[in-house]
This record gives C-alpha cells, sequence and structure tokens, in this order.
C-alpha cells in the first residue's frame, strides 16, 4: 500500500486559501502527535536545568499568538469575552519570556488549541481573496503591516518550531525517566 502525499485544500473561498489552511491544520495534526500520550510531569516539565519553556507553556503559547495574530493584528481588535477567558496566563512574564502556564491538564490545552483553531478557521475560510491579500496597517506601534496570507505563513513556521521543541523536551524526558 503506498501513501499519498498530495494537499486537499480545505473549504475556503479559494483553492490557494484552503490550500494555506490545509497547511495550518496539518501543522497542528503533528503537534497533537507529538503530545498526544505526555502525562502531567512531562507537560509541567521545564529541561533538566528548569529554564526552558515547558510542554504546557509551549501549548498554551501556541492558541494565544494564533488568536493575536488573528484579533489584534488582522481583525484589528481586541479579544472578544470568550477568547479573553480562554486566557487566563499573560503572552509573557515580567522578563519578557514565555509565561510558564503549569498545573494545567493536557485536556485543558487540547481544548483551547480546539477551540482557537475552529474560530481561526471560521475566519479564514470566510475571507474573500481582496481580504486575504490585503495589507492591515500597523497597531500599537508595531513596525509592520501584514496580510491574512502571511500571517498564516508564520503561524505555520511558528508552531512547526515550537513542534520541534516540543519533540526534543519529549525525547530528553523520555531518556531521564523511561
Amino acid at each position: 500500500m503506498t501513501t499519498e502525499l498530495k494537499i486537499n485544500p480545505l473549504p475556503a473561498a479559494t483553492p490557494e486559501i484552503g490550500r494555506w489552511l490545509w497547511a495550518l491544520a496539518e501543522v497542528r495534526q503533528r503537534t497533537l502527535r507529538l503530545v498526544g500520550d505526555i502525562d502531567q510531569r512531562l507537560l509541567d516539565w521545564r529541561g533538566s536545568d528548569d529554564a526552558e519553556n515547558s510542554v504546557g507553556s509551549l501549548l498554551y503559547h501556541i492558541a494565544l499568538v494564533e488568536m493575536s495574530w488573528l484579533y489584534l493584528d488582522l481583525l484589528q481588535q481586541e479579544f472578544p469575552p470568550e477568547v479573553n477567558d480562554l486566557f487566563p496566563f499573560p503572552m509573557a512574564d515580567d522578563a519578557g519570556k514565555v509565561s510558564h502556564v503549569s498545573g494545567v491538564t493536557l485536556e485543558e490545552h487540547l481544548q483551547r488549541l480546539n477551540t482557537t483553531r475552529e474560530i481561526a478557521l471560521s475566519r479564514f475560510q470566510q475571507m474573500t481573496p481582496d481580504e486575504w491579500h490585503r495589507l492591515r496597517p500597523p497597531v500599537n506601534d508595531q513596525p509592520y503591516e501584514t496580510t491574512p496570507e502571511w500571517a498564516v505563513f508564520h503561524l505555520i513556521e511558528h508552531e512547526a518550531g515550537h513542534a520541534f521543541q516540543i519533540s526534543s523536551l519529549k525525547a530528553r524526558w523520555q531518556r531521564l525517566d523511561p
């Protein structure tokens, strides 16, 4: 049996947008496969020197960054209350590092990731090609303009990078705690 390696665009205004959304969904599936079997100790572990981002912190961060790009940069509005309620921890600590999120179950992290992804996809799938390619002006003194197309590219890149970190934490944890 052979495996088909092809892109199956998600429903969207155009196949181009659908292909980008498929890639966004694909990288999420990789993240979910990585964390599917981890326990609370690994979820909260910050590396052997206790200075790294934990898997739980990274999962929280992935969801928060996705909503930040969607609402703050693209829609240019504050989080609605139902989104704000998903994020009791700030984006970063006082030192500017990813907030440490501990004691949150894998189920809670997965629910947050699922909810934020549903929100993001519903917004992106409704965009017309003109909206998809339209530059949004800088907000809050940000030094950039962006399009939804570029933001989705960045979200794919962002999550893939953190998936690598999660993979590394998981591999090192398994060597320490077989």
